[in-house]
C-alpha cells in the first residue's frame, strides 16, 4: 500500500508539473473539470447511495459554476450559476418530496455537495486566470502536497497526541505541525525556483495559511465519510483512495489563495 501511494503520488506530480508548465489553458480546463466531476461523483455516491437521480443531478448541478469559471468568468455569471444550483436543488426536493423520511436533511446534504465542491473548484478555476496563474496553481499544489506528506510521515514517526480523535483517529498534533513545517520549506523552495518576484516571508505566511486550511478541508471530508460510514471516497487512485480523498485539502485551500491574490492585485482581471 505504501509503495502504491508513493508511486501514484510521483506519477501525478510529474503529470501536473508538466501540464501546468507546458500544457496551457486546455490542459488546465480538462484537469479541473475532470477532478470536479470525480469529486462530485464520489460525494453523491456516498451521500445518496443507490439513488441515481440525486447522484446524476448532483454532478450536473455541481459542475455548473466550474464550467462558468472556465468559460464565462466575467460579471455576475458565477453568482447566476450558484442561483441556478440552489433553484435546481429546491425543484428536485419538491419533485421527490414524498420519497424521503426527512426531506430537509436530504436538501441540505444535496445543497452542501453542489455548493462546496462546485464553488471551491470554480474559484480554483478563477485562480488560474490571475497573472502568473499557472505558477500560483503550481505553488498551491506543492504546498498542499507538502502539508499532506509532512503530516503523514511526521505523524507516523513521532505522532502521539490526537488532533481530532472523534473525526479522524489517525491525525495527530505532531503530524499537523510537521505538515506546516513542510509547507514553510516548500514556500522557500518555490521562491527560489519560480516565484522570485514575491517576498519570501509573504510566501511563507501564505503557505502556513494554506497548510492550515488544507488540514481543515481534510477533516471536513472525514466528517462526510464518517457520516456516510465509508472509509474511502473511491478507489480510482491506488494507495490514495478516491479523487476526493486526494484533493480534499486542495478544494478549501485553493479558494483561500484565490482571495488573497484577488484582493491584493487581481480584481482588474475580471472586469
Amino acid at each position: 500500500m505504501h509503495k502504491q501511494r508513493v508511486l501514484t503520488g510521483l506519477v501525478l506530480s510529474l503529470v501536473l508539473l508538466s501540464g501546468l508548465l507546458w500544457g496551457g489553458v486546455i490542459f488546465f480546463n480538462c484537469l479541473l473539470f475532470a477532478i470536479s466531476f470525480f469529486c462530485l461523483y464520489e460525494y453523491f455516491s456516498m451521500a445518496f447511495q443507490g439513488d441515481r437521480i440525486f447522484q446524476t443531478a448532483g454532478v450536473l448541478l455541481g459542475l455548473m459554476p466550474v464550467a462558468t469559471s472556465l468559460f464565462a468568468p466575467q460579471g455576475l455569471n458565477l453568482s447566476f450559476s450558484i442561483f441556478l444550483q440552489c433553484t435546481g436543488c429546491i425543484i428536485i426536493i419538491l419533485l421527490t418530496y414524498g420519497q424521503h423520511n426527512d426531506p430537509f436533511q436530504q436538501m441540505t446534504r444535496f445543497l452542501f455537495g453542489i455548493l462546496y465542491i462546485g464553488l471551491c473548484a470554480s474559484l480554483i478555476g478563477l485562480l488560474y486566470r490571475l497573472p502568473n496563474g499557472n505558477l500560483w496553481i503550481l505553488f498551491l499544489f506543492a504546498v498542499v502536497a507538502a502539508a499532506d506528506t509532512g503530516a503523514y510521515y511526521t505523524g507516523k514517526t513521532i505522532g502521539k497526541r490526537k488532533l481530532c480523535h472523534a473525526i479522524s483517529k489517525g491525525k495527530t498534533v505532531e503530524g499537523s505541525i510537521g505538515g506546516l513545517a513542510a509547507c514553510m520549506a516548500t514556500a522557500l523552495l518555490s521562491w527560489l525556483a519560480f516565484l522570485r518576484a514575491v517576498d519570501p516571508l509573504t510566501l511563507v505566511f501564505m503557505a502556513v495559511l494554506l497548510g492550515i486550511t488544507s488540514q481543515i478541508g481534510d477533516l471536513a471530508e472525514s466528517v462526510i465519510k464518517r457520516a456516510c460510514s465509508i472509509k474511502d471516497s473511491g478507489h480510482i487512485l491506488p494507495g490514495h483512495g478516491g479523487v476526493f480523498d486526494r484533493v480534499d485539502g486542495l478544494l478549501l485551500a485553493g479558494p483561500v489563495l484565490f482571495w488573497i491574490l484577488y484582493l491584493s492585485h487581481g480584481s482588474s482581471c475580471f472586469h
